[in-house]
């Protein structure tokens, strides 16, 4: 089996995955040397008619509707593309940021097409990388032999487009998915160069099953070093944390603790006031947040032994090992604390009832083997019989899941609307129409927005560069309102 890295990146019509749609997907495959091996590939997507994009990411990347519309597949042709590219064997998908980001949006996609928004990532010995960890690793332990960008206040910058120019990495199109391809692997080009150890490391531990044994909660006075945005302040984004425990519904979730603050404050605190002081949006300005972090060890965290941490890296990230280890002492003595730390983050998630079924990916659990099978022979049949045997042999199906009638359903609607019944085609424009007035999705754009949009065109000069874009969406909503009424 050969093994490859598929580099990716994803322009996207807003930022939310759950309810935004993607404009354009490059991909780059190389080998481990960082290598091409195959002809690059971009692609673009038709948007449905029940969403509305955000006018912002329009301004950003400079695609509009209709660019898609004319360059791009259906979504339901798209996703199965993009699955055929991450699921070749061997593959590990990379990007920058795009385990918070780029993946997020590739497993609602999936999902909301019916296909397993999971297995790419850990079938046929594949996985899931990303650079944006690895380079703030470098910050934050080597920092020689690069230039770092800052922020106004005196933070390092880990924007694709801010550190591609300072290591003069070539970037000519910023927000281009093909472009922050190739700036992304020439980063990671770069790391390999200068610190190879290092990228090894990060490699080498970008799964669970490895970063497992490095985790070892049978270890007592455990000290990690763990790198992430969450830290981020002046000298970098690194800290030393002790891992507490794994959530018990979560093999994933870790919680660990940030061994530069004393736990002494948290002694005598409930579980539930503990839950209050994490989770609050406002705070008291007397209370502390405690100092923990869940880090999801399918999501490619960079964590590393204390040995990794010299002292000039030490001075620079303002950690007193002496500190750290006297509170872990506390931590150690006090195994109910720990406890009371763990159960902090047990809180009830939002049920599959109380959610549209395309925003509950993660509410409803995964699909039972049955219910799998058959949306397995959904796709065969819809690829080798047609939309129209899918939909006739599939709807009359009792799936066990009740997110599935409503999802296929849309997804037939969006993508092969030729299927639909008089009767269907109402009930469609029906939906169109209401989700445009009123998404489901907190914060998501809706016509008022666009009303907002018209009011702002009046006031652009002839040579804002935002005006022709402004001027395409208002179009393109027209032609949605028109076609729902």
């Amino acid at each position: 089996m050969a093994v490859s890295i598929l580099w990716y990146d994803l322009e996207t019509f807003g930022r939310n995955p759950r309810h935004d749609r993607i404009a354009q997907c490059a991909f780059i495959r190389t080998n481990i040397a960082l290598e091409e091996v195959a002809e690059p590939v971009v692609m673009y997507c038709r948007l449905p008619l029940d969403y509305l994009p955000d006018p912002e990411a329009c301004y950003i990347h400079g695609i509009t509707p209709q660019e898609a519309e004319e360059k791009g597949l259906s979504e339901y042709e798209f996703s199965q593309r993009i699955q055929r590219e991450m699921s070749v064997p061997g593959s590990t998908v990379t990007g920058y940021n795009s385990i918070q980001f780029d993946d997020e949006f590739i497993r609602n996609l999936f999902y909301r097409n019916l296909m397993d928004p999971y297995s790419r990532e850990y079938k046929n010995n594949n996985s899931r990388w990303d650079v944006i960890n690895l380079m703030r690793a470098v910050h934050d332990l080597k920092y020689e032999g690069f230039e770092w960008p800052i922020n106004g206040e005196g933070n390092p910058l880990f924007k694709l487009v801010d550190l591609a120019k300072a290591q003069n990495v070539a970037h000519e199109n910023a927000h281009d998915a093909l472009y922050d391809v190739r700036a992304t692997i020439g980063l990671a080009r770069k790391v390999l160069e200068t610190y190879p150890k290092l990228f090894e490391w990060y490699y080498r531990h970008r799964r669970r099953e490895n970063l497992a044994r490095l985790v070892d909660l049978s270890r007592r006075e455990n000290m990690l070093v763990h790198t992430s945005q969450r830290y981020t302040r002046q000298g970098g984004c690194s800290t030393v944390i002790t891992p507490l425990g794994l959530l018990e519904d979560d093999r994933h979730a870790l919680v660990t603790y940030d061994l530069r603050f004393d736990p002494k404050p948290f002694l005598y605190m409930s579980e539930d006031e503990l839950r209050d002081l994490l989770f609050s949006e406002r705070q008291e300005d007397e209370k502390i947040r405690p100092p923990l972090n869940m880090v999801r060890l399918n999501s490619c965290p960079y964590l590393a032994p204390l040995s990794v941490l010299n002292r000039q890296a030490r001075a620079r990230l303002g950690i007193d090992l002496l500190e750290c280890r006297e509170n872990l002492r506390i931590l150690e003595a006090n195994p109910d604390l720990k406890a009371r730390f763990i159960a902090a983050y047990r809180f009830e998630r939002k049920s599959v009832d109380e959610l549209d079924p395309e925003h509950a990916l993660y509410a409803g659990g995964f699909y039972s083997d049955e219910d799998r099978r058959e949306l397995e022979r959904f796709h065969r049949v819809l690829m080798n019989s047609g939309p129209q045997a899918a939909k006739n042999e599939f709807l009359r199906i009792r799936f066990q899941d009740p997110r599935i009638p409503t999802l296929m359903g849309r997804l037939l609607a969006r993508n092969f609307p030729e299927t639909l019944t008089a009767d269907q085609h109402l009930s469609w424009k029906k939906h169109v129409y209401g989700w445009l007035q009123l998404p489901q999705e907190k914060g998501a754009t809706a016509l008022s927005d666009y009303v907002r949009l018209e009011r702002e065109l009046q006031e652009m000069s002839p040579d804002d560069p935002r005006r022709p874009i402004a001027m395409a969406l208002i179009k393109w909503k027209d032609r949605l309102c028109s076609q729902a009424i």
